[in-house]
This record gives structure tokens, sequence and C-alpha cells, in this order.
């Protein structure tokens, strides 16, 4: 395309192409036919021709370093875009490509400051060429997103939100871009105490430093962050006191990507006597998650780990068959379950896949899962071996139960240190328990009636929460630096360090047994229970880590309605299921708020009973609303094979076949729920079409019927993958 030569220089100069690199117009016109032809290698290599004709050129220097990250060569981009911020220290794309480089080799800190100086840069390059006020070009936009996706990758959070608000805050970039690029940083894993956006302070009173305090205040909303950090760092020596100094000095450092920096400003709030109780927990909350930020790994974490035993059998069919007896061993040994092996995965590495695989279970009751132990034959390049895998403690507990049936000692594999690690904390929260199955198939079960498979779930759900509350209060913990629950309640600091655990597992708990567990570990540590908050307008008054605890019914319905959306969208589950039952109590909801609720309230329902029960309300208002009930029989229909229900499933899927056999929608969550039920889709599309129809083979019992149960002995028809009956497994 033809360039304007009276458009900005695309080396980020400010000037004009016609007073910049008018002598380039031609070959910049062809650069871009290129690379409008997707010809990246082709623009790239004219680029580098052009550099050695006319050296030093920042139109050049600046196309190079793009096409070398798009053509992923990081290392030449590097290089590049470090000579063109030699060139061109003060140029905003040089320190915008610079930040890029940076964050690719994991720098985010000095990724952030860059790209700072790459904004300051851009708004005096548009003042100087006229313009007024704040600048952006839309190559610095464009860098900005992707600063924002390492942001996210890397879990610098604070520095993601705070470039998508300044992309907002100058109407920079479509909706939808800001959109994307706010979902990118939501969908990072985002903890609970750094999704509430914190905003700056303003300083009160007339102290002699207010002056000061404005102009970096007035820094830091001019998106001149280095230079607020700074100036508010020069006041800590005469305003130590000030909240708004220690918070401002936090949301600026989280910006930059200085965590530690903005950890320590938190729990300097959170120290200062003016401070309330509630705020601050969530400043110590927030400080604690910045600490995570800036040291995933720090101490103690609970380690995947690998413990190898070397079989003494001997070679040939006899060494086979004495590896058969111990398998036989595991198989009869209340502590051995069979695992299914998924040997495409080995093969697909180009390793041998293990003989057998076994679930490896302590004394309890029931009894927790402790480990996955691989039992190898004797190979090529290996002699026979047990391998035990799971997490470090119990591993320990699996090697005194394993050795004596194995006959062998296991040792630490080698690469142990470099294996993933979680918290604590989610290390008891994932706990699972085996489960007592019925050896015959269970009859359904009663309308109104809990299913089996609900009382295994329930089961599952108690076994893992009560071991939860007794363990939890007396294990190290990295948030507090290494000391228990029940030590750290000792001194205010460690004990503002528990409330904000406590109450971002109860802001977050998916179910109520959940964030009752967390209520009941809040009192065995002798910690009160927090007051309710009574709020008209919560939305603007109450930081949603409070929200659970609101008095919903007193809200007006539109507050009440935003609490409900905005806590569902955040994942503050317990405010929104406590906002949603709310909702459908409340006289002047619209049947539209009744929908969502409901819809919310089924997603997370405990019980097949209950599911049912409101997947009938939500039926109610379907025909209030006049909107197809299709989606709602799929829904109903999964339920009914979870509590084999076969007549019932029988009549769904007649009425999905007669009601909804062309909403492909419905069809396609039909397809996805015979799949988790075992049913081979590929089978009945062949008797489909060899005579019969897709929807009434799959209503025929060959089909979609016999549910596999424990201990029926039958199989679903879809190959020798055995598919259970209960939800996610």
């Amino acid at each position: 395309m033809a360039i304007d030569t009276y458009a900005p220089c695309p080396g980020g100069t400010g000037k004009k192409i016609k007073f910049c690199c008018s002598d380039l117009v031609g070959d910049l016109e062809q650069i871009d036919r290129l690379m409008e032809g997707d010809q990246i290698t082709a623009a790239l290599d004219q680029v580098k021709r052009l550099e050695e004709k006319h050296p030093g050129r920042a139109c050049l220097m600046a196309t190079r370093t793009k096409l070398e990250l798009a053509t992923k060569q990081l290392a030449a981009a590097a290089r590049t875009s470090r000579g063109f911020l030699e060139a061109f220290p003060e140029n905003p794309l040089a320190l915008g490509h610079a930040a890029i480089s940076e964050a690719l080799e994991g720098r985010i800190q000095q990724a952030a400051g860059l790209f700072d100086k790459a904004r300051e840069a851009a708004a005096v390059v548009g003042r100087e060429a006229g313009g007024e006020g704040p600048d952006a070009s839309t190559q610095l936009v464009r860098i900005a997103a992707t600063l924002v996706q390492a942001a996210a990758q890397s879990g610098h959070v604070g520095f993601g939100q705070g470039l998508v608000d300044w992309i907002g805050d100058l109407g920079l970039g479509s909706e939808d871009e800001r959109r994307m690029l706010a979902a990118i940083v939501a969908s990072s894993g985002v903890p609970a105490a750094l999704r509430t956006r914190m905003p700056l302070e303003e300083a009160e009173g007339d102290e002699s430093w207010r002056p000061d305090f404005e102009t970096a205040l007035k820094h830091a909303r001019g998106w001149r962050l280095s230079k607020a950090l700074t100036a508010f760092s020069i006041l800590k020596g005469v305003a130590g006191s000030s909240r708004p100094l220690h918070a401002n000095l936090a949301v600026i450092c989280e910006m930059l990507a200085r965590p530690v920096e903005a950890s320590e400003s938190w729990l300097a709030v959170a120290r200062l006597p003016d401070t309330s109780a509630d705020d601050a927990i969530e400043a110590t909350g927030r400080a604690v998650a910045l600490e995570t930020e800036a040291n995933p790994e720090r101490s103690p974490l609970i380690r995947f780990v690998s413990r190898i035993g070397p079989l003494a059998v001997p070679a040939g069919e006899e060494g086979a068959t004495e590896i058969g007896l111990l398998e036989d061993k595991l198989r009869h040994d209340s502590h051995g379950e069979p695992a299914a092996i998924d040997r495409s995965a080995w093969v697909s590495r180009n390793a041998a896949p293990p003989r057998s695989a076994w679930r490896i279970y302590d004394d309890g009751d029931p009894a927790r899962l402790l480990a996955s132990l691989l039992i190898f034959g004797r190979q090529t390049d290996r002699e026979p071996e047990a391998v035990l895998q799971g997490f470090g403690p119990d591993v320990e507990l699996a090697v005194a139960i394993v050795e004596p049936l194995c006959g062998c000692r296991f040792a630490a594999a080698d690469e142990a240190a470099t294996m993933p690690g979680v918290t604590p904390t989610n290390w008891l929260l994932g706990s699972q328990f085996r489960m007592a199955l019925p050896t015959t198939p269970p009859a359904p079960p009663a309308a109104g009636e809990p299913a089996v498979v609900d009382v295994l779930m329930e089961r599952q759900r108690r076994a893992a929460l009560d071991r939860f509350a007794a363990v939890w209060p007396t294990t190290p913990l990295p948030e507090l630096l290494g000391k228990t629950p029940r030590q750290a309640v000792a001194e205010p600091e460690g004990c503002r360090r528990v409330e904000a655990m406590l109450a971002e597992g109860e802001a977050t708990a998916r179910r109520g047994a959940a964030a009752g567990t967390w209520a009941a570990v809040r009192e065995s540590l002798g910690l009160p229970t927090p007051s309710p908050v009574d709020a008209t307008e919560p939305l603007g008054e109450v930081r949603p880590l409070r929200w659970h605890r609101l008095t919903m019914s007193a809200l007006p319905i539109e507050q009440l309605r935003g609490v409900f959306v905005t806590a569902l969208d955040a994942g503050f589950d317990s405010a929104a299921e406590r906002a949603a039952e709310s909702l459908v109590a409340r006289a002047d909801a619209t049947p539209a708020d009744r929908w969502e609720a409901l819809g919310a309230l089924a997603e997370r329902a405990e019980s097949s009973v209950r599911r049912l029960e409101l997947i009938g309300q939500l039926r109610g208002i379907a025909k209030e609303l006049k909107v197809s009930e299709g989606m709602l029989d799929v829904a109903e229909l999964r339920v009914r094979m979870q509590r084999g229900d076969e007549p019932e499933a029988s009549r769904l899927l007649q009425r999905l076949q007669r009601d909804h056999g062309r909403d492909r929608q419905v069809l396609q969550a039909l397809a996805e729920v015979l799949m988790e039920a075992g049913v081979d889709l590929g089978a009945v599309a062949g008797r489909a079409a060899a005579g019969g129809g897709a929807a009434a083979a799959a209503t025929t019992p060959a089909a979609a019927g016999r549910l596999w149960t424990p201990g029926s002995g039958e199989r679903a028809s879809g190959g020798d993958k055995k598919t259970i009956w209960t939800p996610g497994s």
C-alpha cells in the first residue's frame, strides 16, 4: 500500500516520514507489501539489505526488531533492540522493543521499567509534534499487548493490569482488544487477594509534605510511574505514618512489577494504627500474594517426588513369572488397586510403558490415596524396577507399605530436586480417598432420595475436608514464613496472615461444606467469626473479599444483581452463591434474574437431588421467558444417567430427538453427555447410516442404556476404556 509521507515515521522519531526518511518510502512500501502477503522472512531479508546501505536508521531498526520477534528469532531481536536503544535512547519504540526483549528473558521488572520510560517518551514525542496530552503510537499499544501476555504468563498481575488500565485510560485500541487483554490477565490464575483493583489515594490534612505528595500523585495519574515511585519514596522519611503514601507506593510497585517492594508497602499499611481490622487483613493478604509472586518456589512446598526400587528377579520367563506373582500380591492386598495406563502417552515420547500401574492407599477409613506405583519389567536399557510417585510426605508413607510387598528398597530419583511442588494448603485440599463401591448394580433411587453417587461423593468431600481441618492448623506454610497457623496466631502480623488466608478460603469456597470447614478451622484457632457487613451500596463501598459477609436480603435489587454477577465472574463463589439464593427468593427479582441465579446454583449443587430440584425451577422460568428447554433436557439427562435412572433417561432422549433434533448447540451438548456415559457415537452413526436414525439408535439399550456401574461386569460400547458413573471422573 502507498505510504502517506505526512504520517509519523515508523521508527518512533516523532517526525513525519517526509522529513525523516523520505528516501526510503519506496523500500518501506515494498516491506509493507511483503508483510501484508505474510512473507515475513522475505521482508526481514529486505530490511537487512537496506540496513547495510542505510545504517543507523530508526525506521529500519524498529522494523527489523519487529520482524525478528515475529519470526521467533529472539536472540537476534534482543541484539537489534539493544543497538536500537543505544542509538536512540529516548525513542519510545526503542524502549518498547527493549522491554519486550527483557520480558522474553524473564526479566519482568526491567521490562516494566523500560515500558514506563517508553510511555513517557511517547508523551514527550506527542507534545513536541503538536499533540495535546499523552500520545502513543499503534505500535506502542501492540508492544503493551505483548507485555500483558508476558505478565500474565509470569504471574505479575499488577503489571499486566496496569497496562490494561493505561490502554483503557487513554482510549487506545478497540473495545474488543481491551476486553481481550483484560481477559488474558483475568484467566492467568489471579490470587483472590489481588483481584480487587486498588485505586490511588488522596492525602488528607494540611501537612507540610502535602504539595510534594500531590506532585507525586500527578505523576502517577499521568502514567509516569517511575517518577511517581521516586517522589513518593522520598516522602517516607516525613510521612511514614500516612496510609495514602504507603498504599500508593504499593499500587505503583505492583504496576512496575516490583512485588517485594509492593508487599512491604502493604504490610506497612496493615501496621498503621488507623487501619481498620478488615483493611489490615486484606492488605496483609495482598502482601502474602505478592510475596508468592516474587518467589513462587518459596519454602516450605510439598514436592512431587519419585522413589525407585530395583526388583530382584531372574532373567527370562522365570523373572516374568515372578513379576506376575508380585502383581497378583498387589491385587489382593488391601493397600493396592489397579490403575489404567495410557500406553500411547509413553510411546509418543519414546518411552517403554510400565507392565502395570497401581494406586497405593493407607489404612484409613476411608483409605487415603498416597501414591502411584509403576511396575517395569526387564528392558534393553533398564533392569526390572518399581517406581513410586506422588507428593513427598505421602510417598514416604507409601514406601513403608510397598517395600515389604515388593521385596525391595526404594531410593530417591536423581531429578527429585527439579520436580514441581504445591503449597501445603493445596496439597491438603487435594486429598483423595478410596470409596467403597457397591459390588452389585444399585437400584435407581426413588425421587427425592440421594443416589449412590451422591453418597460416595459426599463421603469423599467430607473425608478431604475433615483431614484438612485436622492437619492444616499444625502444618508449616510458606505464606506464614514457615510457621504453622497455630504458631502464627500468637503474634499480630502472623495472626493477620492467618486471618487473610481464612478470609480468602471462605470467600472463594465453591461449595458450602468447604466454607464451613474454613469456619471450623477459624474456631479451632480461637479466632473470632467476622461480623456481617451491612451496606446499601456494596459495589462501591465494600471490598469483594467481604461480599460473602453481606446481609444480602437488605440490598437494593440493583446492588444485589451487581454483586451476584461480579462475584460470579471474579471467582468469589461464596458471595455469588449467597447472592443467587437471595435473588431467587426476592419478589422484586425479574425472571431473567432468577434464571441466571438458578443456573449458577444448579452448577454448584452438591447432590443430584438438589440439581434436579433446581432444573425443575428453571423449567418453570423457561416457560415464562419463552426460551427453549433443550439445554435443560441435556442437563437433566446427565443427572439421570449419573443416578442410573434409565426410564427417565430414555424419556429425555426421546424428547430431545423429537423437539430439539435440529438445534446444533443442544446436539453438541448431548454428544458430550453421551460420550461421558461411554456411548460410542461412531458406532451409533454407523448403525444410523445402515438404516436406523442417529437419535433413535442413541436411545436403544445397547447404545445408551445399560450404564456401567461398579461390579456389573459390563462396559459401554466405546472399547476397553472404562467410563465410571461419577461426575468428573
